[in-house]
């Protein structure tokens, strides 16, 4: 398996996860979605896959890449 383009399905998911719970935090900086995101923030560090990757850094930089979710470019004025 690739460190930085073959990522577990729920790897993934659990990547997705935490960047949605980023931006639930951002936009309301209660205790809950603090609870929230650190819960995903744990099961991610955590998960199996990183005892497979030879290279953490570089797999954890991949998964960031390939989960990080995609925003529109805003035209220039």
């Amino acid at each position: 398996m690739s460190d930085t383009t073959d990522f577990p399905a729920d790897l993934l998911d659990l990547s997705r996860r935490w960047y949605a719970a980023e931006a639930a935090w951002a936009a309301d900086p209660s205790d809950a979605c603090r609870f929230a995101f650190a819960e995903v923030g744990a099961q991610l560090y955590a998960h199996p896959h990183w005892a497979t990757a030879e290279n953490r850094h570089k797999a954890v930089m991949g998964l960031k890449q390939a989960a990080r979710p995609q925003t529109e470019p805003t035209p220039a004025t």
